[in-house]
């Protein structure tokens, strides 16, 4: 899985706050976006069934809403990969 994460957020969304903030807490470092200012991505979304914010893609993975056990997963993933890297 490639070390790209993309959190794709909403303004005053608690759970998007949350979730970037478990994401720095973990050393994953990620891409923000807010869905307002592309609404056609927020469609393309809402088409593929992830109409809650936030969207999370991360490599081959997508999900949506605050989910840690995925955020975690995403983390252990990618500081496994850098540590076969070294």
């Amino acid at each position: 899985m490639p070390n790209t994460v993309t959190v794709f957020t909403t303004p005053n969304c608690a759970a998007c706050r949350q979730t970037k903030r478990q994401f720095d807490k973990l050393g994953v470092v990620y891409d923000s976006i807010d869905l307002t200012q592309h609404p056609e991505q927020a469609e393309i979304f809402k088409e593929a069934g992830l109409a809650q914010a936030p969207i999370v893609v991360a490599g081959d993975q997508r999900w949506s809403g605050f989910r840690l056990e995925k955020i975690q997963g995403v983390a252990k993933r990618i500081q496994a990969e850098a540590a076969h890297e070294r």
